[in-house]
């Protein structure tokens, strides 16, 4: 409530540090550094996460949950997945306690002498939003187009294989803004995009219009695969990407007892642990015995897998022959013969980045447009997420990274471009997977690695995995160990990571993030 105040003794608030303050339900941040004491909002803009509960980083704030970032000097956002910054709130100091009055600090009002007067935006994902808020919150006032074939309001994809397949979940709920059209002063256009010509800078539209823009950025995505097996297109098969899939599966789940899952991928895995949730008899057919085991190593894909049977979900290792079913699907029959029942089949087959439309350059092997560290297909065209092979700083390898925080980082990084802001994108990936109740997390870039430094107990599903290649960390995951984590993600970002043998030997990370700015 405005004027509310909240009041905490400053030996409650540790130098360097941040402790939650409340008065009633009303609770706030507040953080105490050598210039002072400030007051910003208690939980992350993104998903609600207390901010108490995340990690101080040489002058930034990480999210607890999403590694979202904010300044601590005054809650300015640095890194996604928020799309906001922290609100603030003014504090005084009376003897020993600080005060924080709940009227919120006026916001910066950002204005930029930007050159170009408009900017179109292909697609409608997560660099294409990240692009957009970006833009108008640093004070670009010029116009904005957004053209997608997607009719719904911009929306979290992330959500969409987790709760809210547990149960009937209205679809607003994964809405990133209720009118982010308006909120954001976008032009919408509903359409397919059937050809961008970076060299012209126009985009043409299906039902034949043709757009141009001073700045354009593709941020197309992917669409998923779903395998030319017979059977793929009986009634109950689906594939799990947009918000229409999504809301098709919740409803499909409604009547259903008995789900196969194709592929044990992020999406598979997580739809499997929550459709368990709703008392769906739920089996996972993958070709791979230990799910993840390339990509996280034996003994945390062995753990996951052990954490998923205990909590209901089957395993099957082999490939599908075909889907039988009479106009509806009745069963999963494998290579071998065997025959899995089901009134859902959920094929999570991966997916392909969407760069056909785009004239004149051809994609590389792993799917992706090759560009520079500047994001450019063209002047004054641009790419961002999954359709971008870009050069990953970190690793030094040239990286396709399908990963929701990633394509908002890109999107952030032209936004920053169209206003002026040049240089090479440099930001170090990340994304979290919710594995059932077990939050995982994921950042840096390992295509490949040599070997694994796993401090903790994998087994126990509370470990931290370094992936390593020669003496360079280039990749971790974690479940349980968000400070080693956080700091190894601050770290690599500024390009400061111990090497691997420090690493091994015990380096204390977090102490050394603390200060790393």
């Amino acid at each position: 409530m405005p004027g509310t105040e909240i009041r905490l003794a400053l030996d409650a608030i540790p130098m360097g540090g941040m402790t939650e303050g409340a008065a009633g339900d009303e609770k706030v941040l507040f953080v105490r550094d050598a210039s002072g004491v400030r007051a910003f909002q208690a939980k992350c803009p993104h998903l609600g996460a207390p901010l108490a509960k995340g990690e101080i980083c040489g002058g930034r704030l990480y999210c607890p949950w999403h590694k979202a970032a904010f300044a601590l000097a005054d809650g300015t956002l640095e890194e996604p997945p928020a799309l906001d910054s922290l609100t603030r709130y003014p504090v005084r100091i009376e003897g020993c306690e600080a005060v924080a009055t709940l009227t919120p600090e006026p916001a910066p009002r950002k204005s930029v002498a930007a050159t170009v007067e408009s900017v179109l935006v292909v697609g409608s994902g997560a660099a294409a939003i990240a692009c957009v808020k970006t833009l108008r919150r640093e004070g670009y006032a010029g116009r904005i187009t957004l053209v997608g074939r997607e009719a719904h309001q911009p929306y979290d994809r992330t959500k969409l294989s987790k709760q809210f397949l547990a149960k009937p979940t209205p679809p607003d709920k994964v809405l990133i803004e209720p009118d982010f059209t308006q909120s954001n002063q976008v032009e919408r256009v509903t359409e397919e995009v059937v050809k961008v010509d970076p060299a012209r800078r126009d985009v043409t539209l299906k039902d034949g219009r043709t757009l141009t823009a001073d700045a354009i950025l593709v941020a197309t995505g992917s669409r998923a695969v779903m395998p030319d097996f017979p059977g793929h297109d009986l009634d109950g098969v689906f594939t799990l990407r947009s918000l229409d899939d999504a809301v098709r599966v919740s409803e499909a789940a409604g009547a259903a007892k008995t789900v196969v899952v194709v592929g044990a991928g992020f999406i598979g895995m997580e739809a499997a642990a929550f459709l368990t949730k709703r008392g769906l008899s739920v089996t996972v057919l993958a070709r791979e015995a230990v799910p993840f085991a390339e990509r996280f190593g034996e003994a945390v894909g062995a753990a996951l897998k052990r954490y998923h049977a205990g909590n209901g979900v089957t395993f099957e290792t082999g490939s599908v022959a075909r889907i039988a079913g009479s106009g509806r699907v009745e069963a999963v029959e494998t290579e071998d013969g065997r025959r899995l029942l089901a009134d859902i089949v959920l094929v999570g087959a991966g997916a392909k980045p969407e760069t056909d439309m785009v004239a004149g350059i051809e994609a590389e092997e792993g799917g992706g447009l090759k560009v520079g560290g500047d994001l450019k297909l063209a002047d004054g065209v641009w790419i961002a997420g999954d359709i971008a092979a870009f050069p990953e700083m970190a690793s030094g390898e040239t990286a396709r990274i399908e990963h929701w925080r990633l394509a908002q980082q890109h999107g952030t990084h032209v936004a920053h471009a169209i206003l002026g802001r040049g240089g090479a994108f440099a930001g170090a990936p990340f994304f979290w997977s919710n594995q059932g109740d077990k939050r995982l997390d994921y950042g840096g870039y390992a295509k490949a690695f040599d070997r694994v430094v796993l401090q903790g107990d994998a087994a126990a599903l509370d470990f931290i995995a370094y992936y390593v290649t020669g003496d360079r960390v280039t990749a971790a995951c974690s479940i349980g160990r968000n400070g080693a984590f956080t700091a190894f993600l601050h770290l690599l970002g500024l390009g400061r990571l111990p090497s691997a043998a420090e690493i091994e030997a015990g380096a204390d990370l977090p102490a050394l993030a603390k200060e790393a700015a």
